[in-house]
């Protein structure tokens, strides 16, 4: 009796062809997965590297827009200070302005009040010469009465000595009175 189990042969698909056997495709598909793989790891390693040049331009983007603006607000600044700096120089030239007005009006104002006080002291001297003039006057008068009377009374005369130093008196702080009364307006 022959033996009916089965022998290892070629293999043959439903057709009737011979099977291929799936080691080489297995393999062709391993290496078609392999060569995928590693084109997109070159595929990633390009990209990374555009994206690294793409950072690094954004990046110098960035410097250049911030250096333009540091220079956009120095130059405000600076536009800033220099009316700041206008303005106070402008503000100095008013007062220096105003000061010498000032001065000016002081000194006239003190150059009126001299001319005036002057002209004051000249009508009260004037004043007190002509208040002064009358007792001055009357006194001369007492004075030469008193001399008369002497003459003729001779001791008599000293009672009314007396009488004309009381007169004289008087007479001076009259005049006195007049002095300080004149002044003092």
């Amino acid at each position: 009796m022959p033996d009916q189990s089965p022998k290892p042969g070629l293999g043959v698909d439903s057709a009737g062809g011979p099977v291929i056997d799936p080691t080489q495709n297995v393999l062709d598909l391993v290496e078609a997965a392999i060569r995928r793989q590693d084109d997109l790891r070159d595929s990633d390693r390009r990209l990374a590297e555009v994206e690294r040049q793409h950072a690094k331009e954004i990046a110098d983007l960035r410097a250049v827009h911030a250096r333009e603006l540091r220079e956009q607000e120095a130059e405000r600044i600076n536009a800033i200070r220099t009316v700041d700096v206008n303005a106070v120089q402008r503000a100095a030239e008013v007062s220096a302005a105003q000061a010498q007005t000032l001065a000016a009006q002081v000194t006239q104002s003190a150059e009126a009040l001299r001319t005036q006080v002057q002209a004051a002291a000249t009508a009260s001297n004037i004043a007190l010469a002509a208040a002064l003039d009358p007792i001055q006057k009357a006194i001369d008068d007492l004075r030469r009465a008193q001399y008369e009377a002497q003459g003729k009374q001779g001791q008599q005369g000293e009672s009314r000595l007396n009488l004309g130093a009381v007169f004289g008196g008087i007479a001076v702080l009259v005049s006195i009175i007049i002095l300080v009364m004149t002044l003092f307006r």
